[in-house]
């Protein structure tokens, strides 16, 4: 997946049930390359597993954190983040940006995302080590790396068991800059919790005196671009960028919302008949039948609520733009991408990129268009 610069400095940036046998696609070349319903599901399950597992090779490593819990009632937030020295990075960061009174008050009362430094480390320099982030000295460096602490932080005490089943979002303490550039997106399903469709919590409820820690193992970028910025910037979606300003919704996607944006790739487009197959045709439609087909196909492929690869769950039902009753598309979730499926589509279309993580939304790539 792809990873996305913020304003000037950083963005890294997005149940089994009864078993339909897939039909084989016309293309030979589909045939070839679709997996099984049973083989999308098994991958489902093994994202499950993987994520459990490494939960728990967590919580079994680190379950020292447990043994000291009496002596963490006197401790603040960044105390409790001394021992083990796994977050040296992240108290850098606070120390950097000047939040450490913050951090350590006792009015502080919050609950703070802690990336490990392990976390850090996926980061490009000067952001990846403790020992760099100790020598950053662009004032610009500094506030970036400051939103970002911030983005980690919710401003009232937050359990494990307190975060609401499904999809949710809460409003961290970072200054809202953009629209919903503060809000940071939760997923608690099959039993774990993940942010932003993609940092995972490692450990939780980890007590201080003055808050409580989620342990995360991905650092937490707040969105910097819209859909729309986003398919303006890369030519992979001309395809997707012609057809939507051709039929006049791309201005839907540079404005508020929360959506799900299903976009084909040049390549899926490349499939449908002409005119509807590459941008330079699309460009050329005039007749008005025309662009209401092209308005309809869009419409299918977009959900007014936000759905990252994890959400897609196993047969998770998304309603789309398009018109009812058949406006539904069906999910699948896999290891950093998944599956959907249309109505009218024969097999699933594979999530080739998935949760590029945008400030109205998310975008997942597939490599076929929906059949509503």
């Amino acid at each position: 997946m792809k990873k996305y610069l913020t304003k000037g400095m950083l963005t890294l940036v997005v149940s089994t049930l009864l078993l339909i046998s897939c039909k084989k696609e016309q293309s030979k070349d589909l045939q070839l390359q679709q997996p099984t319903e049973e083989s999308m599901l098994a991958e489902a399950n093994q994202a499950v597993n993987e994520k459990t597992a490494a939960v728990a090779k967590f919580e079994k490593e680190y379950s020292s954190l447990l043994e000291y819990t009496a002596a963490r009632t006197n401790k603040n937030v960044l105390q409790v983040l001394q021992h083990p020295a796994i977050f040296k990075s992240f108290t850098a960061a606070v120390e950097k940006t000047g939040l450490t009174a913050t951090l350590s008050a006792s009015t502080f009362n919050a609950t703070v995302f802690a990336p490990t430094d392990a976390a850090f480390s996926k980061l490009p320099a000067p952001f990846n080590t403790a020992a760099n982030i100790a020598g950053i000295t662009d004032p610009d460096s500094i506030n970036t790396l400051r939103n970002i602490i911030l983005y980690h932080l919710l401003d009232t005490e937050k359990l494990r068991q307190q975060f609401v089943l499904g999809r949710s979002s809460s409003i961290t303490l970072k200054p809202e800059e953009g629209q919903n550039d503060n809000l940071v997106y939760i997923s608690n399903s099959f039993g774990l919790l993940v942010l932003n469709g993609k940092s995972l919590v490692l450990f939780s409820n980890v007590k201080a005196s003055n808050g409580v820690i989620h342990i995360v193992d991905d650092v937490l970028i707040p969105p910097a671009e819209t859909i729309a910025q986003v398919l303006m910037t890369y030519p992979e979606y001309s395809s997707l960028f012609s057809a939507l300003i051709k039929a006049e919704m791309f201005g839907i996607l540079t404005g508020p919302g929360n959506f799900t944006v299903f976009a084909p790739s040049d390549a899926a487009f490349s499939k449908l008949p002409v005119p509807f197959n590459n941008a330079a045709n699309i460009d050329t439609i005039s007749d008005p039948a025309q662009i209401a087909s092209l308005a309809g196909i869009l419409q299918y492929h977009i959900s007014e609520s936000r759905y990252f690869a994890w959400d897609l769950g196993r047969y998770n039902q998304i309603i789309t733009k398009a018109s009812a009753p058949n406006n539904r598309v069906t999910g699948i979730m896999g290891l950093n991408r998944g599956w959907v499926k249309g109505n009218r589509n024969n097999c699933f279309s594979k999530i080739i990129t998935a949760n590029i993580f945008t400030s109205n939304g998310v975008i997942h790539v597939i490599d076929q268009v929906l059949k509503q």
